[in-house]
């Protein structure tokens, strides 16, 4: 038959106000929340700046004599966070959202983790009583209440404090606050304190302390501990974690964060008192004459305790200088605990922390003490002390258990949105399958957030970068986050130069049977540009986007882009008078344009005509090369409409582009691709003008192979210009391109939002600058070593790591992949 817990290990808390908790034996304890810091990847220096927070907090934490550190994994709410979106989701897409985003994505990801957790920090210090009231009436008066109080425990009456009884303990409680800013802390809300209370009993939201202790313990299995409430049960266990001697670089709790399943960390420390006759040195200095009295003894007699009276020795001559250092020393103990349903699911679980902390740290020694986990349990509570329990101790100083890393993650991307990926640890993963195996941390993008002045960010900038190699998976990413993005209230222009999304697109609704896969893809407008229909004459020019409406301030950048353009079919910079004509022509046809006449690019060539000979010349060879070619797509005499946008969500794709490589040297471009290059910047021209359409409605322009517009001055204003829209006109950019150097110039500093960056071979120095990394021998090595899939990522708070993009739904899969696999491809990935 199932028994509680013995009176002996009862929870010692018997009252609680804000974020104090009060113990039956006078102990008032202040429990605060830690935010997170994030360690960026890679980033050695960003380690050694947390763990000197740290050691300061804690070299000036002594005073209050004990500290209690939990790490609590907590359901992250998975559903609120994405659902929680819905508001912003696309009226005429609603039902797609509902099904994809509000739905799919939570089941199947809750069906994983069940549930998908977060981990929440929290610190408790045992503030000191002595020190409580102004005057010795005040300390009479609080020593009366506490004998008063203990006396009602002991006939299990319920005593109940006033709110001046707490208000004694502000100032310190203020003094401790004011020591933990530096690690980012802040006073627990009384919600959480209760949720923490509860947690061990399964009563997370009762907040009356007998109610909330409602719950049978069985002790009856050796090791594990059954949990019986009202409405569930369910089994867990505490494990003893013993730290290796040398504890540099150790690291140990994010490798435990890092587990599939959630594990809670209990550390409970105290600061010994050092000076004194009754103080640890004096103990450990009388322990070493000891020890070198039996050391001095066993030589003498040859006895076999010579080896181990030297270690003795050698231990507290150790201990001395240790203790006479200025770091603070401190014993302290670390007990996990793992919780399950299913009794054998929880020992698998051990046995997975068990296999795992010894492959990570081989010194590591986990124990699962059989007869002992009533009284662990008890140990974990709060406001419980370390000096209950004498075993299962460690002493060392506090820059050792700053090795530890508590308080820091890996969290990437937004608290809210959709999912699109896995935060990674630095281990190298071969497979995008092994890499998602990986990894509890979800990667969750909101893209409609970023402009909004969020708390904490570090940009509101809302536009997003992708860079990388051909094939790593640049293109898979951008994809998944158009089809997201559609599904969002967002005007959206995507340009698709390779002309791959409709065939992919197509070819997947040929097979697909989802109904709300069809309804999302069939939302996509695709226009497509193509020289020989004559109704697509000139829809490009870039001239027609001035008008009445324009000044002569809008003139230059447009005289830049055409003048531009015109370089691309035939360059003119030896020639300083052609250039000066060329200048004249455009500006005046820009000028006619605003005064009202129809004109367009076609009547440069006859504004130039009327000049020299050489000028006609020149003229008569755009006549001969524009009408003829591409190019007749930017090329209007001013009496086509300009390309207009309005449908909600647009490809634009150009047929017949052939668009050079993004390192090939521009003297080797053909005729094509000079044409098109020509073209790609008269479209940025169009880009500028969709963002500025309507500023009341949030706008997105995707651009494919943006790198274009870096290899001219000409495209670098073009985009600029887009660029500079964000968030004043409600419009964000996201643009791939194939060298992270392409955004990294000094005018673009600041203007990314969000980066994502897959490994570039050439280019991985530029990808570490780019992302504040020290360009190290081992950084430059993991790089190298991230396979298809895996990346870079900064998210709009700064915070910087490795994550795999990765896709929940196989029809989404089969739409976004970018090349067609053959018999022998599968044959070489067998035997891989």
């Amino acid at each position: 038959m199932a028994k509680k817990a013995t009176v002996k290990y009862e929870n010692p808390v018997v009252q609680y106000q804000d974020n104090l908790l009060l113990t039956t034996i006078g102990d008032v304890w202040a429990y605060y929340k830690i935010k997170p810091f994030q360690i960026n990847v890679a980033n050695v220096e960003d380690k050694r700046k947390y763990k000197n927070s740290f050691i300061d907090v804690f070299e000036r934490l002594q005073k209050y004599d004990d500290v209690d550190l939990k790490l609590i994994p907590k359901d992250m709410d998975l559903a609120g966070r994405i659902q929680g979106t819905s508001d912003d989701w696309a009226d005429d897409l609603r039902e797609v959202a509902e099904y994809y985003i509000g739905q799919e994505e939570v089941n199947l990801l809750e069906s994983e983790f069940n549930p998908a957790i977060i981990d929440e920090f929290y610190i408790g210090v045992k503030l000191k009583n002595i020190n409580v009231g102004d005057d010795l009436k005040d300390k009479v008066s609080f020593v009366t209440d506490l004998v008063m109080k203990r006396i009602a425990e002991t006939f299990r009456y319920q005593v109940k404090f006033d709110d001046s009884f707490f208000e004694r303990f502000n100032t310190m409680n203020e003094d401790v606050l004011s020591i933990l800013k530096s690690i980012d802390a802040e006073k627990m809300d009384e919600d959480r304190l209760v949720a923490m209370l509860g947690l061990p009993y399964h009563h997370e939201k009762e907040k009356s302390l007998m109610a909330m202790r409602d719950t049978v313990f069985d002790l009856s299995h050796t090791g594990v501990i059954k949990r019986i409430t009202d409405d569930k049960e369910d089994y867990f266990t505490h494990l003893v974690m013993n730290m290796p001697d040398k504890m540099q670089f150790l690291s140990v709790l994010p490798e435990i964060q890092s587990y599939k399943f959630p594990v809670e960390v209990h550390i409970k420390i105290n600061f010994p008192q050092r000076d004194g006759w009754r103080g640890l040195k004096q103990q450990t200095k009388s322990s070493k004459g000891k020890y070198r009295d039996e050391l001095r003894d066993a030589f003498n007699t040859d006895e076999d305790s010579s080896k181990r009276s030297e270690l003795n020795y050698k231990l507290a001559k150790n201990l001395v200088n240790v203790l006479d250092d200025k770091n603070g020393f401190l014993q302290w103990s670390v007990i996990l605990v793992v919780r399950d349903e299913n009794v054998k699911e929880l020992k698998k679980k051990v046995n997975k922390l068990k296999t795992r902390l010894k492959t990570f740290e081989r010194d590591i020694e986990l124990y699962q003490p059989s007869f002992n986990q009533e009284q662990l349990l008890y140990q974990t509570l709060p406001a419980v002390n370390l000096g209950v329990f004498k075993q299962w101790r460690q002493y060392t100083t506090v820059p050792a258990l700053a090795e530890l890393m508590f308080g820091t993650s890996q969290a990437l991307g937004s608290h809210t949105g959709f999912y699109v990926g896995r935060v990674l640890s630095l281990d190298k993963f071969e497979t995008i399958r092994q890499a998602v195996a990986s990894s509890r941390l979800l990667l969750l993008l909101n893209l409609v957030i970023t402009n909004k002045g969020i708390r904490g960010a570090k940009t509101d900038s809302p536009h997003l970068a992708l860079s990388g190699d051909t094939g790593q998976g640049k293109s898979f990413l951008f994809k998944l986050l158009l089809l997201h993005m559609a599904m969002f209230n967002v005007k959206i222009l995507y340009i698709d130069p390779k002309q791959e999304i409709h065939r992919w697109f197509m070819r997947a609704l040929e097979t697909e049977k989802n109904p709300y896969f069809r309804k999302l893809i069939e939302s996509f407008h695709f226009v497509t540009l193509n020289a020989n229909d004559r109704n697509n004459l000139g829809v490009l020019d870039p001239i027609l986007t001035l008008n009445e409406q324009s000044t002569e301030d809008d003139i230059p950048d447009v005289l830049t882009l055409v003048k531009e353009m015109l370089v691309q079919i035939r360059p003119i910079s030896q020639d300083i008078q052609l250039e000066t004509a060329l200048n004249r022509s455009i500006s005046k046809v820009c000028a006619m344009r605003i005064q009202g006449e129809k004109v367009g690019t076609l009547t440069v060539f006859d504004e130039l005509a009327k000049g020299s000979q050489a000028e006609k010349d020149l003229s008569d060879f755009y006549q001969s090369i524009v009408p003829k070619t591409m190019l007749r797509l930017a090329f209007s005499d001013g009496s086509t409409d300009s390309l207009q946008f309005n449908d909600q969500r647009t490809i634009l794709e150009v047929t017949g582009l052939q668009l050079p490589n993004a390192k090939q040297d521009s003297r080797t471009y053909t005729e094509t691709q000079k044409y098109s290059m020509a073209l790609m910047l008269a479209l940025g021209k169009y880009l500028e003008k969709f963002g500025r359409a309507n500023p009341d409605e949030f706008s997105l322009e995707m651009i494919d192979e943006a790198w274009i517009f870096t290899t001219s001055q000409a495209g670098k204003n073009v985009f600029d210009s887009i660029k500079r829209l964000g968030r004043s006109e409600n419009n964000a950019v996201f643009y791939a391109t194939q060298r992270v150097k392409d955004s990294d110039d000094e005018e673009s500093i600041g203007q990314y939002g969000q980066l994502f960056a897959f490994d570039s071979s050439d280019d991985r120095e530029n990808i570490l600058k780019q992302f504040n990394l020290p360009v190290t021998k081992a950084n430059i090595e993991m790089l190298a070593n991230l396979k298809k899939g895996q990346c870079l990522f900064r998210d709009i708070y700064g915070r910087v790591g490795k994550v795999v993009i990765h896709s929940l739904f196989d029809e989404w899969t089969a739409a976004l992949k970018t090349v067609n696999s053959n018999e022998s491809a599968k044959l070489e990935e067998k035997y891989a």
